[in-house]
């Protein structure tokens, strides 16, 4: 008994001393960071556009430095002072896809960027540094940000939320924000039973139903002038809030929304970790980038399976584990260099990922038969390459379209991303 209660006094002063070092560098307050992404193949930069504060602090107070990097760009900060670093987050973004086209090779682009970081007591420094496929890092930028002297402007509330699941506050939940795109007013009935049915699709799965206190989900009222989504192979062209549209960097079935500032100010309106797209079109389409934001169309035979599938990449930095698509490379994992998402390996570092769930009797590599159907292993294909790329099962929903059907690997990076935001 007096072990049991030590170690809950151990964890209470642990949890104290965390929400002290968020009392001691920021208020319960959001700072957004709007800026441009900049270049091509060989060029990779930011150019800062303006700063936003308002509302609350959303994300978590308990874990403020990242502990482990799965996105390819990494924000700090540092106290200016003292130079000690008081909040990291790592993501991924849609310029780095945008990097590795054909189209890139000819012309230089430009992508709006927004982070969020809690807004500080006094001076920080605010660093930003970009990680290619061999981990090689390349600072993109450094700049100050001072609470009394530099300009930033006021969030501005302009749209009403409706709460599709609560499992609990917001200082101990993940929060997960659907924004409708493409939902004229004449498609209010629509929207509304379709938040509600995506919302359902989500808490039904697991690891999510498992975890309904950890998470909660709402979604902003938020209407478009046209009704239907952009789809320019098809010469359809719709006015619509956040200019959702098909074909991004030149992939007809990528839905994706390059208005990523205006994206942010709508989301403004509720709490939110993780922002999600409905966009208002029968077309199969979708996306999801890790802590960037996630797209799905609200009308697919497929849709349950489309949007636990995307929330994989955005929350829990999932990788795709077929190898068998129109985006089948052969070189997005360089060799000799581990992938730093966590349901993929090339065995360079396999102490890092899932060796340790494994059954000592279970062979490494795993043959690919039905044998082992239902067993954790290492099977080669993943990652979008046949060879030397190794996933965790054979049939689970980042490799096929099986809904509710995560793997123990996918399903353990998701809980651990559920645990990060319980502040």
């Amino acid at each position: 008994m007096k072990r049991i209660v030590f170690l809950i006094g151990f964890f209470l002063l642990s949890v104290v001393c965390n929400c002290q070092d968020f009392n001691k560098y920021f208020i319960d307050k959001t700072l957004r960071v709007n800026y441009l992404h900049i270049g091509n193949s060989d060029l990779d930069s930011i150019s800062l556009a303006d700063f936003y504060a308002g509302g609350r602090w959303n994300g978590t107070r308990s874990h403020l430095v990242e502990k482990n990097r799965l996105g390819d760009v990494l924000v700090e900060v540092f106290d200016s002072l003292s130079n000690v670093l008081i909040f990291s987050r790592s993501y991924s973004c849609l310029f780095n896809e945008y990097r590795t086209t054909e189209r890139a090779l000819l012309e230089t682009a430009a992508f709006e960027e927004s982070v969020n970081i809690p807004f500080p007591k006094s001076s920080v420094k605010i660093a930003f540094t970009s990680f290619d496929r061999k981990h090689k890092a390349q600072k993109l930028y450094e700049g100050y940000f001072n609470p009394e002297t530099t300009v930033y402007k006021q969030f501005v509330k302009e749209y009403k939320t409706v709460d599709l699941h609560i499992g609990g506050s917001s200082d101990t939940c993940i929060d997960i924000l659907f924004l409708p795109d493409g939902y004229s007013l004449d498609d209010k009935k629509l929207m509304k039973n379709d938040l509600k049915r995506f919302a359902s699709y989500i808490m039904k799965c697991s690891p999510y139903k498992e975890y309904k206190n950890r998470v909660n989900i709402r979604a902003v009222k938020a209407y478009s002038p046209q009704s239907g989504i952009t789809d320019p192979n098809q010469g359809v062209f719709k006015q619509t809030i956040l200019n959702t549209s098909y074909n991004t960097i030149d992939v007809d079935r990528y839905l994706m929304c390059l208005n990523v500032w205006k994206m942010h100010d709508i989301a403004d309106d509720a709490p939110y970790d993780m922002l999600v797209i409905l966009a208002n079109s029968p077309k199969y389409g979708g996306g999801g980038i890790y802590n960037f934001y996630a797209t799905v169309n609200n009308h697919h035979t497929n849709s349950d399976y489309v949007v636990v599938h995307e929330l994989g990449h955005l929350i829990a930095g999932l990788a795709d584990e077929y190898y068998t698509s129109e985006v089948s490379v052969t070189d997005y994992y360089p060799e000799g260099v581990e992938p730093v998402e966590p349901n993929v390996t090339t065995l360079v570092d396999f102490d890092s990922k899932w060796k340790n769930m494994l059954d000592v009797k279970t062979p490494v590599p795993t043959p690919t038969t039905e044998n082992y159907a239902n067993v954790l292993g290492v099977y080669e294909g993943g990652g979008y390459v046949a060879e030397g790329v190794y996933r965790p099962w054979l049939h689970c929903t980042m490799k096929e379209i099986r809904y509710d059907a995560f793997c123990p690997v996918c399903s353990k990076a998701l809980i651990d991303a559920f645990l990060y935001f319980s502040k």
